[in-house]
């Protein structure tokens, strides 16, 4: 199946069911603000390789954590909570920047989270709309995450995880918050997020993307 050319002008992209076997529906674009607000409303998200085009992609199935199911954070905790300081939102540029180095390292290339994405994360971070949960002992970082919050529905980007089960364990700290505050669903795209099964669920496309109108409408 061909896949769509985006303009550099236009912000819509073609309905995610167009997607081909492996998911990639458009190339091109850019990764402003506005763009990735409209991707994540149409249960599309970027995912490309240094020197190459933007890639747009709407996998079948779409992997979920539902608040509800997640396993709790005391299940999953590799160290004592009682022990740990969870932050929401207080540093947020250093777990990118901490996220950029762990992923710019062999096997993955040394620009695989390029400053151009950084950018992007940092700009909805700044319009509300990007969040991040970390998770530190002392002035040891154990794990975070971070991701774009639209609605009910948070879509999961990158996790941390310094230490064995950081980045689970992040997870089920940011299921457990969102959970009470009505999420229905943690996106974690397909299998990608480093963390072991908590609670996930696959969805169809087709059944993801009302869910996700539905979720990103909810206030």
């Amino acid at each position: 199946m061909p896949f769509f050319q985006l303009s550099e002008t236009d912000l819509g992209f073609p309905p995610a069911h167009f997607a081909d076997e492996q998911g990639m529906i458009a190339v091109g674009g850019d990764l402003s603000g506005e763009r990735l607000l409209t991707a994540y409303r149409n249960g599309i998200y970027f995912w490309f390789g240094p020197m190459d085009f933007i890639k747009w992609w709407s996998p079948d199935p779409r992997l979920l954590l539902v608040p509800e199911e997640a396993e709790a954070p005391e299940a999953v905790s590799p160290v004592p909570l009682s022990g740990l300081d969870v932050t929401y939102d207080q540093a947020f540029e250093p777990l990118l920047r901490r996220i950029q180095e762990a992923e710019n390292q062999p096997p993955m290339a040394e620009n695989w989270v390029t400053e151009e994405m950084i950018k992007a994360y940092l700009e909805l971070f700044e319009r509300g709309y990007a969040h991040s949960l970390e998770i530190r002992q002392g002035e040891d970082w154990i794990g975070g995450i971070f991701g774009i919050s639209i609605g009910k529905a948070f879509f999961a980007e990158y996790t941390y995880s310094p230490q064995e089960g950081g980045a689970t364990l992040a997870l089920s700290l940011l299921a457990e918050r969102l959970g009470k505050a009505g999420y229905h669903f943690i996106d974690v795209q397909k299998e990608s997020i480093a963390s072991r099964d908590i609670g996930f669920t696959e969805q169809s496309r087709m059944a993801y993307l009302d869910r996700v109108k539905a979720a990103c409408e909810q206030s």
